[in-house]
C-alpha cells in the first residue's frame, strides 16, 4: 500500500510540474512546446501529438502550432464530425491499447509512430472541444481503459484556459 501511495505522489508531483510550467508559455505554441517537453520528459512517452478540428474558431491555433520547428510535424487536422466519431466521450480522456485501428486517423500524416497504446485527451478552447494531446507508446499495457483519467483531465484543463486565453488576446 505504501509503494502505490509513493507512486501516486510521484505521479500527481509530474503533473504539478508540467502544469506549472504552462504558466511560462508566452504564446499558443509556447504552451503545446511546454506541455510536450513536460509529459516527454516527466513520463518518458515516446510519441507526443496534437490533433485539432478544421473549424473557424481554431485557425488561429493551427496557424500558430504550423509556425512551430516543434509543432509543426506534430499535427493532425481533421474535420470536427470525424472528431466526434473517434471520441465521442466529450471531454473526458480515452485510454486504448486494443483495436487502435480507428484512432490511426488522429496521427500526423507525416510522422509514422509504432503505438500499441494510446491516452487521447480532450481539450476545449471557449467552452469547444478544439482538440486533442496525444501521447502513445510501444508497450501494449502503457496505457489502458481501466486506468484514472482525472490527473489527465486536470492537466486538459488547465491547457484549456490557457488557450482560451491566448485566442481571446489574437481577436
Amino acid at each position: 500500500m505504501e509503494d502505490i501511495e509513493r507512486i501516486n505522489t510521484k505521479i500527481a508531483a509530474s503533473f504539478g510540474k508540467i502544469e506549472t510550467g504552462l504558466s511560462e508559455a508566452k504564446n499558443i505554441a509556447g504552451l503545446f512546446e511546454i506541455l510536450f517537453a513536460g509529459i516527454e520528459k516527466e513520463f518518458k512517452v515516446p510519441y507526443v501529438w496534437l490533433t485539432l478540428t478544421d473549424t473557424v474558431n481554431n485557425k488561429s491555433i493551427i496557424a500558430a502550432i504550423k509556425s512551430s520547428d516543434v509543432l509543426q510535424d506534430r499535427l493532425k487536422v481533421i474535420t470536427p464530425e470525424l472528431f466526434r466519431e473517434i471520441l465521442p466521450a466529450g471531454l473526458k480522456p480515452v485510454l486504448v491499447n486494443k483495436d487502435l485501428q480507428p484512432y490511426y486517423k488522429l496521427l500526423p500524416s507525416n510522422r509514422k509512430y509504432f503505438v500499441k497504446s494510446l491516452a487521447l485527451v480532450p481539450f476545449k478552447v471557449n467552452d469547444e472541444i478544439a482538440g486533442s494531446w496525444n501521447n502513445g507508446d510501444a508497450y501494449h499495457d502503457r496505457y489502458t481503459p481501466d486506468m484514472e483519467t482525472n490527473l489527465l483531465q486536470n492537466l486538459a484543463q488547465s491547457v484549456s484556459v490557457c488557450l482560451t486565453e491566448f485566442v481571446s488576446a489574437i481577436k
